[in-house]
């Protein structure tokens, strides 16, 4: 899904309003940030091992 500016301003203003909307938020942010990170990490090629050891694949 696809919100300009706008739309998501408008759509976490209305989310605040409600009961327990800013601590949801507070929740969500850093989550969606961090999946965004590893999205864009995994994209640049990387790859983490078995002992948690991020690797670069061979692109020979």
């Amino acid at each position: 899904m696809d919100f300009t500016k706008e739309q998501l301003s408008e759509v976490i203003n209305k989310h605040v309003l409600r009961e327990n909307g800013l601590q949801d938020l507070m929740e969500i942010m850093p989550e969606s940030t961090m999946m965004a990170e590893r999205r864009e990490y995994l994209s640049e090629g990387h790859d983490v091992g078995n002992k948690g050891v991020a690797t670069l694949y061979d692109t020979s």
